[in-house]
């Protein structure tokens, strides 16, 4: 019974302590709301995800972008990173 508890214990120990939180906001252009999210995924991937419905916009996450996308598509770039630092980035235009 002891090495079950402890079992379920060390599980969930691992499974808080390697949460990272995504960071979600509303930034804004020219006036207008712009939905975006960024942080890690899995402790190892950079994402950045952008959506608009007024202008094209794009997402980077280190240095992979999503590309230009129309009002309304979500722009969403990801790439691996290990370690290292994530770095992420919102773009509008129009």
């Amino acid at each position: 019974m002891k090495k079950k508890v402890l079992g379920i214990l060390m599980v969930l120990t691992l499974t808080v302590g390697s949460a990272i939180p995504a960071m979600a906001a509303t930034v804004y252009y020219k006036g207008d709301a712009v939905y975006w999210e960024h942080g890690r995924k899995l402790g190892v991937f950079s994402f950045s995800e952008v959506q608009t419905s007024v202008y094209e916009h794009s997402a980077t996450a280190n240095s992979t972008t999503s590309g230009w996308q129309d009002p309304g598509v979500k722009a969403y770039a990801q790439q691996f990173i290990g370690t290292g630092t994530a770095t992420a980035y919102w773009n509008c235009r129009g």
